[in-house]
């Protein structure tokens, strides 16, 4: 059996984000490990996978903002005649950048060829300041975006026209502003926007506002529970605006992420709001960590989107008369959607396909697959992931995947767990190279989506309301225990890893029982007490849902803060973090450490100079992946 490289997992593939369709162009943002994780721009015509794409953003552009903490949506493109618009914000300097681009005649050379009619330009002056999530208004000749500042959030202008300008604020808030859209023809723009004390796919508003002559926003609606009468809270996801007018957006009113249509007429006096248009038992939507994610366009009066059940992704048209038609295609796993008359373009990938950028035509349903890596693997080299459910706590069904070992020379193989991180994320279906990377060793593999996981409602996703360190680091235990239980895995040879708040279950399941030999972490999440003092804006309340108020239930958090409990870890554990972590600090990690040794419990840690919180150098993913394994071998005995 051929083993896969952890060079091929990681060292080379780029990560795509954000495709967008700009007139008879695909325009995406390609993150790059080989270059340390810089973000470019790229373009190509729509359709024409066989040209090499043309870079936008060459060195040392890195488009990335830090609104929030975890960014997203710092590009934005419009055509302004056969012309490309571009701004962006650059991680450098995080200043606002704009260029334009020129369309030559000539497609059918091996290379895109827009020509640069300008030098970059920069709108923005150096201010303590985070801009992010812009459209453009080209009749106007303006940039609307969203800006984070000690005061809270703000939607500004700038002109494009100007250099070094001070912001134009045109509203604010002492909370959160998110998922901006421009509807410019009718002059209006919508929002979503959520409290200070609340995470957005927990509770939050949907804002919609006309806009004045000059610029300013005028008479706003405000979308939320006490709207809708209900007596719980509501997320709304991803307004966006169809050619006529209406606005989509995505709501969790019935339990479930799904499309609500908003009528208004010209000043927002009348309003006609269809719900349950589009009825399923499945998500559109996912927890609003960063900016710029999307699951759903409009196709004409029709809507294009992604939803999941039961853990897989299924790509439909959901038509204006209320029907649902799946669209027939090979892959189950996407993000990133956006549409143009009736094209498509998206983030796929399968079982066996690796993520790539997908193009649809939704007429005569043709598509095309760019995929990220040059890299393939044979389809009978690639384990097959098994929707697998288990009882886990309070004994409620959970949902897993499970990848059996390929080729395992030993009846029974050994078994890692893995969770997913967030901790509201959710273990995905399509081609894990680095889950391949274990199966090709004959590791048998699960992937966890404990109670708390979205994609399966918002009662599921409630399971965790108080119980982070519980019901997580429960399920995934359980997960284990019924693979062993039914003969899947090696009861001596059980490891688990985890990052951020997923190393937080993984160290919790060290703590709390004993079904575990071995486990390996990255920038975990280790005191409790430490976070709620000194985390960030965006999460500075989280822990009010995931364990309690630090006041009246301090015992909780010292008794589930790994920290405190390091005496309770028994088995080896490896360690990695970035000095550069402003989200987790790396002595959390370094303290773990240092506690393991005084009671010469096996212990490793590395730290790397120029990394944060999320690892984006390759080449140092690859050294994590190697470490791991070494590591795992050696206290194992394998």
């Amino acid at each position: 059996m051929t083993l896969l490289d952890a060079e091929k997992v990681f060292g080379e593939a780029p990560l795509f984000k954000e495709p967008k369709i700009i007139g008879k162009w695909v325009i995406w943002l390609e993150q790059r490990p080989n270059e340390k994780g810089r973000t470019t721009a790229l373009i190509r015509p729509w359709g024409r996978k066989d040209l090499l794409p043309q870079e936008l953003t060459p060195y040392p552009s890195d488009l990335r903002t830090k609104i929030h903490g975890y960014g997203g949506a710092p590009l934005t493109a419009a055509l302004d005649g056969s012309d490309l618009v571009l701004t962006w914000v650059d991680n450098y300097d995080n200043y606002l950048w704009m260029r334009s681009w020129t369309s030559g005649n000539d497609t059918e050379k091996s290379s895109c060829n827009l020509i640069p009619k300008i030098q970059p330009i920069c709108l923005s002056k150096k201010l303590n300041y985070f801009l992010a999530n812009g459209v453009i208004d080209l009749q106007k000749n303006i940039w609307f975006g969203l800006m984070e500042n000690k005061e809270g959030d703000h939607i500004v202008t700038y002109s494009l026209d100007k250099t070094d300008q001070n912001p134009k604020f045109i509203y604010s808030s002492e909370g959160f502003l998110g998922y901006l859209s421009l509807n410019s023809q009718n002059k209006k723009l919508a929002w979503v926007e959520w409290k200070k004390t609340s995470m957005p796919w927990d509770s939050n508003e949907l804002k919609l506002a006309k806009l004045h002559q000059k610029g300013n926003i005028e008479k706003i609606v405000t979308f939320n529970s006490e709207y809708f009468k209900l007596k719980r809270q509501i997320s709304f996801f991803n307004p966006i605006w169809s050619d006529n007018g209406d606005l989509f957006v995505a709501e969790d009113s019935s339990g479930w992420w799904n499309i609500t249509q908003i009528k208004t007429d010209p000043h927002n006096k009348s309003i006609d709001i269809i719900q349950n248009k589009w009825t399923l038992q499945a998500e559109i939507a996912f927890p609003q960590w960063v900016l710029g994610m999307s699951s759903f366009s409009c196709v004409d009066n029709d809507v294009v989107g992604a939803f999941a059940k039961n853990g897989i992704w299924n790509l439909a048209l959901f038509k204006e008369n209320g029907s649902i038609q799946i669209i027939n295609q090979p892959f189950n796993d996407f993000s990133g959607l956006h549409s143009f008359q009736n094209r498509l373009v998206a983030i796929a990938s399968s079982s066996v396909i690796g993520e790539g950028i997908l193009e649809i035509d939704l007429l005569d349903k043709r598509w095309a697959h760019t995929p990220a890596s040059s890299f393939r693997l044979d389809s009978n080299k690639i384990s097959i992931g098994e929707s697998f459910w288990f009882i886990g706590s309070n004994e409620e069904n959970v949902h897993a995947w499970y990848y059996p070992p390929l080729n395992s020379k030993v009846l029974l193989p050994p078994l890692l767990v893995k969770s997913h991180s967030g901790p509201t994320g959710m273990a995905r279906c399509g081609l894990d190279l680095e889950v391949q990377f274990w199966t090709s060793r004959g590791w048998a593999v699960v992937d966890v989506n404990y109670g708390g996981s979205s994609g399966f409602g918002r009662e599921y996703r409630d399971r965790l309301k108080g119980n982070w360190g519980l019901v997580d680091v429960l399920d995934c235990s359980k997960a284990a225990q019924s693979l062993i239980d039914s003969g899947k895995a090696n009861k001596n040879c059980i490891a688990i890893m985890g990052s951020s708040a997923s190393g937080f279950t993984a160290l919790g399941c060290l703590i709390s029982t004993d079904i575990f030999n071995v486990a390996s972490c990255k920038y975990a999440v280790t005191d409790l007490i430490s976070m709620a003092n000194s985390t960030h804006r965006f999460e500075e309340f989280y822990l009010n849902y995931l364990i309690g108020n630090i006041k009246s239930d301090y015992e909780q958090f010292i008794e589930r803060s790994p920290s405190k409990n390091v005496d309770k870890i028994n088995v080896p554990l490896i360690l990695f973090h970035g000095l550069q972590d402003k989200v987790i600090r790396s002595d959390q990690s370094i303290a773990i450490k240092d506690e393991l040794l005084k009671r010469e419990i096996p212990v490793e840690i590395n730290l790397f100079e120029n990394e944060g919180h999320g690892f984006k150098d390759g080449q140092i993913k690859v050294d994590v992946l190697k470490k791991t394994e070494a590591f795992f071998r050696k206290y194992l005995n394998i």
